[in-house]
């Protein structure tokens, strides 16, 4: 339980320094703080629905992936630039979201265990972190990377996704063995939440006040 709260309110930490950095922040670290606020109110929304209703909370998880998602693309465009072709990046917003309502529409919908979805969220996640890393070593500009905001940015997204990739691809197999294994992925889910949400703070620390 005490992991399960952690995991639920760590965001306030990143968020609340975002907020008071934000008149030092660039575009897409404004999308990135915006990105935060949203997710606590999705995250604290599902927890009060829990609390107060007869039904899982599944629902908002969905919604949560969705509203991740569309933002880190956006972020992911703003730090990619023109490395990240137009098109494709319309692709990948009108495919994933067609996927979603696909998600929802089928079996247990939003009811169920979002898990291959978040499987995809992660893959395509991952691909754009290789795509960032690739362009900083091929530009070489910047010369202390892991001073940074974008290199704790994408660490926090490389180790959330690459845990969550293999949790969520194969939870459907693991819940028809054992419901036991359900507790057991939401813990290790709570643990890569907190790492990614400790890894986010410390980006923001690296963001230096503007000097005018």
């Amino acid at each position: 339980m005490l992991l399960l709260h952690l995991a639920l309110y760590i965001p306030f930490l990143p968020a609340l320094l975002g907020v008071f950095k934000w008149k030092s922040l660039s575009q897409a670290q404004c999308w990135f703080v915006w990105m935060l606020c949203a997710i606590l109110v999705i995250s604290i929304s599902g927890e009060l629905w829990q609390k107060y209703s007869e039904h899982n909370n599944l629902p908002f998880f969905h919604v949560y992936i969705l509203i991740e998602y569309f933002f880190l693309l956006q972020i992911f465009k703003l730090l990619l630039g023109k490395s990240l072709n137009i098109t494709l990046w319309y692709s990948l917003r009108i495919g994933f979201l067609v996927l979603w309502i696909l998600n929802v529409s089928i079996n247990n919908g939003w009811w169920g265990f979002p898990d291959y979805i978040h499987a995809l969220e992660a893959l395509i996640v991952l691909s754009l972190v290789v795509m960032w890393l690739a362009k900083t070593l091929r530009e070489k500009v910047v010369s202390n990377p892991e001073k940074t905001f974008e290199f704790w940015f994408c660490s926090g997204l490389l180790v959330f996704f690459s845990g969550n990739f293999l949790l969520f691809f194969f939870s459907t197999f693991l819940l028809s063995i054992e419901m036991a294994a359900y507790d057991a992925i939401w813990k290790v889910h709570c643990i890569l939440i907190i790492i990614l949400y400790v890894l986010y703070t410390v980006a923001l620390l690296w963001i230096k006040k503007i000097i005018k």
